[in-house]
């Protein structure tokens, strides 16, 4: 069933992603939303970062790993990766939310691992950090302020 609700980012959820093709991800699988709440512009669409227990090989500084245990709602036994080269925007039919117990249930990480991914998703990009998105930001507004 899709989610009624607009995630934030942090929120972890289920994605079906049962129709995709290798190399994509082709499977039910878990993804933390990396989109913030107010997406007006494409409203009932996420970005989504999917989660995996299968590590990567090589370990690039585009996944983020969370160990055992660290949430209730990931795998108490083996590290959880979030593969930050594989975020897509999926539409919110392809979402749910966890089940524990038998429950769906809301799951979400804290604001830090947030972050984690968040770094892990720029250099993914190819932006290691912060500062060259302000950098490359602030060259546009200039070169485009120069055209006018």
């Amino acid at each position: 069933m899709p989610i009624n609700f607009v995630p934030d980012a942090g929120d972890v959820l289920i994605c079906d992603f049962a129709d995709g093709e290798p190399p994509e991800m082709t499977k039910t699988r878990r993804v933390v939303v990396m989109s913030p709440r107010c997406r007006t512009r494409f409203p009932s669409t996420f970005l989504v970062v999917p989660l995996s227990k299968t590590p990567p090989i090589p370990r690039e500084v585009c996944h983020c790993d969370f160990r055992p245990g660290a949430y209730a709602f990931f795998d108490r036994i083996e590290t959880i990766w979030a593969k930050a080269d594989m975020i897509t925007c999926v539409a919110a039919r392809r979402l749910d939310r966890v089940k524990m117990n038998g429950r769906y249930t809301g799951c979400r990480i804290r604001k830090d691992d947030l972050e984690r991914v968040r770094r892990s998703v720029l250099h993914a990009l190819g932006i290691g950090h912060w500062r060259e998105v302000e950098v490359m930001v602030r060259s546009a507004s200039v070169s485009l302020n120069d055209s006018t």
